[in-house]
Order: structure tokens, then C-alpha cells, then sequence
């Protein structure tokens, strides 16, 4: 079978890696187009489309739904792959390819349909998320499901750590899928009930509220604190943190959000207890310790988070 990947992220490496080792053929990888980054705004390629490259692999860049249904055409894939692709497919281009098109997706479906369900099961605190491969149909994540595979979630994992242990099970349960429908075995619907919904994050998602408890904050932490960041404001300056931890042996501060350095450390008041932040990153500012923070922005016991 000849397999295209639809993908724009290096999560997608071992579904890669998956159809190379396979009896079938990777044909292309197809990627978002090459965006303007950094201060000095130099258009480079994402970080899949850079690895492809280093590997020789063909890589398609279709600016939008023409130059992608050319690209189908010309390379003729009988199935194509996407995982983190970040663009909606339209109908008339599902149905192309012989045996349409697979999602792999990162979480039980029908919970966390969406761009961000890793996020967002760390975010509601839930205790396990998985792997779902499923076929893509008009729908938002509705397609009827290939197959499940259920993981428990760590209580300190981030969301970039699930990711990547996750992508190493999608790699492996693939070539049962590819399997399944070269067999003529038919997907099964997804259940009407139990569906939430996981949008893509925000930047202002980051925002902590520091009346609600640690551990809420915490998941918010461990969920975002990579990408996009979280951050408070202190003197009316923002300032990202990062590496929150639950100071148990700490008494109430105060008010939420009141900051106090004790032993060294940098705690701020949440809803429910304190909570020590390790480094923070002020604005225009390098990353730097919550002590060296405390004392370079001349905070004293009744400075406090916004």
C-alpha cells in the first residue's frame, strides 16, 4: 500500500518510522508551508519538514486545498496518515485515496475532540488518556475508530512527556491498523455518548487564578507551562514561571496571590496553600531563580500576584 503522512509535527516520527519498517511504501510526507520566524522574521521550514529533508524525503508544502488535491494526484497514495497536521481536511478530498484517510489521535475517543486533548485531560485532571486511530469523515475526531489503546496519566507528567510516550505507542499499534483495512476489516462507530471537546489553547489560558487550589494550578503547570507558558503579572509586569511546586509545610500567606520569600525560596498563596516557583522569566528579561527574581524586583511581604 502506498501511504502518504499529513503532518507538521515531529511527534509524527514514529508513524514515520512505523510504514518505513512495514511491507508498505511511504510515498511523501505533506506539511504545512514554510512560515517567517524569529526577531528577524527568516522564513523556515517546521521542524518535520527540516527533518525530512535531512533524510531525503519527499516533502509537499501545500499553500491550500488546491495545490494539496495536485500533490494527491501526482503522488497517487492509496492512504494518508495525519497526526498534528493542524488543517481541515474537505470532504471532496476524503474520499481520494482508496482507503481514505487515518487520524492518529491522542486520546479516547469521544473524549477531547480536538487540537489539544493531551492538554486538556491533564488540565481536568484525569487519570488516564490513550491512543485512538480512527478514519477521517467530516466530522470533528467523529470517525468510526480502527483502534484504542488506554494509558494511565503520570501525577508530574507534562503535556510534552505524554505526548511523545503516546506517539511511541501510535507507532507501534499502526501496523495492526494497516493490517485491519488491507483485511477488509471495517472500523467501529464511536459511541454517542461520553464526547467532550479539547480547543486549542491560548496564550491568555496561561493566566494563573490564584484562588483556585494548588493542584489545579499545578495541572495547569504541568498541561501548559512548556507552550504556551504561564505567567502572572507582579507591578503590572508580566513574568512567566516555571518548575511550581506544592509547599506543604508552609501556612496560609495570606490572601491568594500574596507573595513571600521564605528560606530562600519564592512562594505565592494559592486558593488552598502556597506554592514555590523555581525560575521565573520577567518580561524582556532572562530566565533567572524565584530568589534572584524576589530580590532584583525589590518585593517585600506585601507584594503580591495580579
Amino acid at each position: 500500500m502506498n501511504i502518504s503522512v499529513a503532518s507538521s509535527s515531529l511527534v509524527s516520527l514514529p508513524i514515520i518510522r512505523a510504514i518505513q519498517h512495514s511491507e508498505h511504501k511511504l510515498v511523501s510526507i505533506i506539511s504545512n508551508p514554510d512560515r517567517k520566524s524569529g526577531r528577524g522574521l527568516k522564513v523556515t521550514p517546521n521542524e518535520l519538514a527540516d527533518w525530512a529533508h535531512t533524510q531525503g524525503l519527499e516533502v509537499a508544502k501545500p499553500n491550500d486545498n488546491s495545490e494539496l488535491n495536485r500533490h494527491l494526484l501526482a503522488a497517487q497514495p492509496q492512504l494518508i496518515v495525519t497526526v498534528a497536521y493542524g488543517r481541515l481536511i474537505p470532504v471532496e478530498l476524503l474520499h481520494g485515496p482508496r482507503f481514505g484517510w487515518l487520524n492518529i489521535h491522542y486520546s479516547l475517543l469521544p473524549r477531547w475532540r480536538g487540537a489539544a486533548p493531551v492538554q486538556w485531560a491533564i488540565l481536568s485532571g484525569d487519570l488516564e488518556t490513550g491512543v485512538s486511530i480512527f478514519k477521517l469523515d467530516k466530522g470533528m475526531d467523529t470517525g468510526p475508530v480502527y483502534a484504542q489503546e488506554r494509558s494511565p496519566l503520570g501525577e508530574r507528567e507534562r503535556t510534552e512527556d505524554v505526548l511523545s510516550r503516546l506517539s511511541q505507542s501510535a507507532g507501534q499499534l499502526l501496523p495492526e491498523v494497516l493490517s485491519m483495512i488491507t483485511s477488509g476489516i471495517k472500523p467501529k462507530a464511536q459511541p454517542l455518548v461520553g464526547s467532550t471537546l479539547a480547543p486549542k489553547i491560548s496564550k491568555e489560558m496561561g493566566r494563573i487564578d490564584w484562588t483556585k487550589s494548588s493542584p489545579e494550578i499545578i495541572r495547569l503547570d504541568l498541561a501548559l507551562g512548556v507552550q504556551p507558558g504561564i505567567w502572572t503579572e507582579i507591578k503590572g509586569e508580566r513574568v512567566v514561571l516555571h518548575g511550581l511546586e506544592i509547599a506543604e509545610d508552609f501556612p496560609s500567606l495570606g490572601e491568594a496571590g500574596a507573595i513571600s520569600f521564605v528560606d530562600g525560596m519564592l512562594l505565592v498563596q494559592s486558593g488552598t496553600g502556597a506554592l514555590k516557583v523555581s525560575e521565573v522569566t520577567p518580561s524582556g528579561k532572562k530566565r533567572m531563580s524565584g530568589s534572584d527574581f524576589f530580590r532584583g524586583a525589590r518585593l517585600d511581604a506585601g507584594s503580591r500576584c495580579e
